[in-house]
């Protein structure tokens, strides 16, 4: 608005010929002629009131608000008392809303607001703009001034609600975490039934992902889902808690490879294998911490230039058993230190080794020419074949051992199961009523206290899914996970179970890790799958999934993915 101070303070005799000349004009509607009028009249007299008043009212008439808006100023800042304007403002604001103007709109509200801030319409005014300001210009900051003013001002407004959301969600944006924890958590204990529920808790949950309380931004996100039936928002909030669960190490944090090919957990140590070698990482007091004593010593065991390629992993207190390819085995003794080899020349029945299992004084190896089982109280070594002992195939991919049984699985010719009691080997499909496609590659086994789990994919049907089979009467059901699936590769699919007592109320929760995202089932049913961050893994392809203390450790060929359980569900 122009500054009149150095103005004369009463009309001339000439502007004020101009100006009845206009009044004149405009009882005859020669509307042109009058806006004439009061031009010159205000050219003779830049601060005569009621020509810009006149002037702004035929613009009024015409549509055109950008014109009438500024003559309206004018008159109020020559005299804001003259006439009552504020109906003409918000007519104006009004007028650029509705035709989708929203700059106009602000700072025709803002100026009703700002001189005007006790009359009726104000604190819509102020409000409004606000809302505009945050909602469609994208203009946070000052949509954030704007509102706490309108806050300030108009406590007890009825747009408070909605103000208080966004106020807290611009805070979140903007990276003023504290605030927008605590603006947000007001707003949800005043308004438990807010049409802004879901949007709140997710603008929570990013603030506390920037303060790194991951647990309570996946609660939050997690509580999206209840309060709205908008699947994007509901999308978002799923990957968001995906995304807060994740830790990536690769190579710049010790490992050899970034290519995860087999996971051991022992206590507070992780042993990682890789094609270029074994990593040792120490997690005591929360760390990550690479060790490499024992690791040099044995990736060098055969060629000091070329480290060994790990390819199956298992540990308890005694021993660390390493599969190789084309290597073997090797046998870590934790006391001693001292690394023993075994390959076809004493006793196994191959030198590439897929899976390995420990159970107490046996050592059972599955290899691509059989089964072989190590007596470690002895040192004998006995294998089973196909041609030997009726064995579907050779290719022995994955094992699973339990208290009666050794289960084992191939690439194309399902699943078979040692009974310990008969000394008998039995393979295990249809006929045992399992519901599994001839063909099918079984891919990894594990097992819980009372059952066996495995998973599989069939190539016919692009599919992927994992099975359960009881202990105690080897019922089993079987069901797809991925099916149809040309987005990711289907093959890869591994599964992990918790442990517990065979008397537990609850089932075992169970893992499954495949390449479009990882599922979890609970003794409620399936969670929604948790996907990977794809800013960190872009195409991720599994090889192998272990469950730890508050951590579920995935390989890929991306790195080792790290998902903090008690973020996901909780301490549970």
């Amino acid at each position: 608005i122009t500054a009149f101070d150095d103005l004369r303070a009463i009309p001339s005799e000439t502007a004020e010929k101009h100006f009845l000349n206009g009044q004149t004009f405009l009882q005859l509607d020669m509307y042109e002629q009058a806006k004439a009028s009061f031009m010159k009249a205000i050219d003779e007299y830049p601060k005569y009131t009621d020509a810009h008043y006149q002037l702004a009212r035929l613009f009024e008439e015409e549509g055109n608000n950008d014109e009438a808006l500024r003559y309206f100023g004018h008159v109020v800042k020559i005299d804001p008392n003259a006439y009552s304007m504020e109906d003409k403002f918000k007519a104006a604001g009004d007028a650029y809303l509705a035709a989708e103007e929203y700059q106009k709109a602000v700072d025709t509200y803002r100026l009703l607001f700002r001189i005007y801030p006790d009359r009726y319409g104000a604190d819509e005014a102020a409000y409004t703009a606000g809302f505009l300001l945050m909602e469609e210009l994208d203009e946070l900051e000052e949509g954030l001034k704007v509102l706490q003013e309108a806050v300030a001002h108009y406590p007890d407004s009825q747009h408070l609600e909605r103000a208080s959301y966004l106020i807290g969600s611009a805070h979140s944006k903007l990276g003023n975490a504290e605030m927008a924890v605590g603006t947000l958590t007001s707003f949800l204990q005043n308004y438990p039934q807010s049409r802004w529920l879901a949007n709140a808790y997710m603008a929570r949950g990013n603030a506390y992902m920037q303060l790194r309380r991951g647990t309570d931004a996946v609660a939050d996100y997690n509580s999206v889902s209840p309060y709205t039936s908008n699947l994007k928002l509901k999308n978002e909030a799923r990957k968001k808690r995906s995304e807060s669960a994740w830790t990536i190490y690769t190579v710049s944090d010790g490992i050899p490879s970034n290519q995860i090919q087999a996971i051991a957990i022992d206590g507070q140590t992780l042993w990682i294998g890789t094609p270029k070698g074994l990593a040792q990482i120490d997690l005591s007091g929360g760390t990550w911490q690479p060790i490499t004593d024992i690791t040099d010593h044995i990736n060098t065991l055969f060629d000091e230039e070329q480290p060994i390629d790990v390819r199956a992993l298992a540990v308890d207190h005694q021993e660390l058993w390493i599969g190789t390819l084309n290597r073997g085995v090797i046998r870590y003794n934790k006391t001693t230190t001292f690394p023993d080899i075994f390959d076809i020349r004493n006793g196994l029945p191959d030198n590439t080794i897929y899976d390995i299992k420990i159970d107490k004084d046996e050592v059972w190896i599955g290899t691509f020419a059989g089964v072989a089982r190590h007596l470690r109280s002895t040192g004998d070594w006995i294998n089973y074949s196909k041609a030997n002992d009726g064995l579907p195939a050779d290719d022995i991919v994955a094992l699973a051992v339990t208290q009666d049984r050794i289960w084992i699985g191939t690439s194309q010719n399902g699943i078979a199961v040692y009974n310990r009691s008969m000394d008998i080997w039995q393979s295990f499909g249809s006929l045992d009523n399992l519901d599994l496609k001839a063909g099918s590659e079984i891919v990894s086994f594990d097992v819980s206290a009372d059952r066996v789990y495995f998973t599989w994919n069939y190539s016919v049907d692009k599919a992927n899914g994992y099975g359960e089979i009881h202990q105690s009467d080897l019922s089993s059901t079987v069901e797809a996970v991925l099916r149809f699936v040309d987005i990711v590769p289907y093959q890869s699919i591994y599964v992990a179970a918790t442990k517990g007592p065979a008397s537990a109320v609850r089932p075992a929760t169970v893992w499954i890790a495949t390449n479009g995202g990882v599922w979890i089932k609970t003794a409620d049913g399936w969670r929604d799958p948790i996907d990977f961050p794809s800013s960190r893994i872009s195409t991720p392809i599994v090889s192998c999934i272990s469950l730890g203390v508050g951590a579920a450790w995935i390989g890929t060929a991306d790195g080792l993915a790290k998902i903090d359980t008690n973020v996901i569900y909780g301490n549970n």
